[in-house]
């Protein structure tokens, strides 16, 4: 990749991090998202970011490369938690609701910021509402789970790092078209909307599925009882 005609290696490997960060290369300023994908010049310093064709489809593959990386962080760790934790109800629950926001800080948000805006809005609530929709989805069954004795809680511990490598590899995978679709000055389509509408009705439907559940759980496990009995008793 040929950034500068005098850069060295280092160097190269620094404004690279710029441009993935959502900075320019130069200045370090903030760039508008979708600048450097579309090879548009800096608006601060007027400095060229990635007019290349080449260098943008590096900057596209270093992106997703990246995106991976953390995935396989946050699987390994969900796992591990999950050993501990898979015993206890809605605990594992918690431990991949904390893998989603994890992966949204590390994986989610740097690859918005390469994105211009009315892509990024698009892309952002995509996933945010794909994700309320896997994590109540998620929590069905978990918690179902939860009332198989023995081996209910070794199949948590495979399932919750299953479902973070489902939801982390769909939105590496979103997000890497994203990125494509704007280095290549595609335009959001129409259907994407309608989608949006979709997930929201999805997510109604697996929330309130999801609630009815864990207070099921709770309940055959005599927590909701002991809960309603405690201030009785005191």
């Amino acid at each position: 990749m040929t950034m500068t005609t005098t850069a060295s290696p280092r160097g190269e490997e620094h404004e690279l991090a710029l441009l993935l960060g959502g900075r320019c290369r130069r200045c370090a300023e903030r760039i508008p998202g979708g600048t450097a994908l579309r090879g548009r010049p800096c608006p601060r310093c007027a400095e060229a970011t990635l007019p290349s064709p080449e260098d943008r489809e590096v900057l596209h593959q270093l992106a997703t490369q990246r995106a991976t990386v953390r995935l396989s962080v946050a699987v390994v760790g969900v796992a591990a938690a999950a050993l501990v934790a898979s015993w206890v109800p809605l605990l594992t629950s918690c431990l991949l609701v904390a893998a989603l926001v994890w992966l949204r800080v590390t994986l989610v948000t740097p690859a918005l910021q390469l994105l211009s805006l009315q892509r990024k809005l698009v892309a952002r609530w995509t996933l945010r509402l794909a994700a309320g929709c896997f994590v109540a989805l998620s929590v069905l069954l978990l918690e179902l789970l939860t009332l198989v004795p023995g081996l209910g809680a070794l199949a948590k511990v495979a399932l919750s790092a299953g479902q973070v490598a489902v939801a982390g590899l769909f939105a590496r995978r979103y997000l890497a078209w994203q990125t494509g679709r704007e280095a290549r000055g595609v335009p959001v389509a129409w259907w994407e909307l309608g989608l949006l509408v979709a997930w929201m009705l999805l997510l109604l439907a697996f929330t309130t599925a999801s609630v009815l559940l864990v207070l099921y759980v709770l309940q055959s496990l005599g927590f909701v009882k002991e809960f309603l009995v405690m201030p009785v008793g005191g």
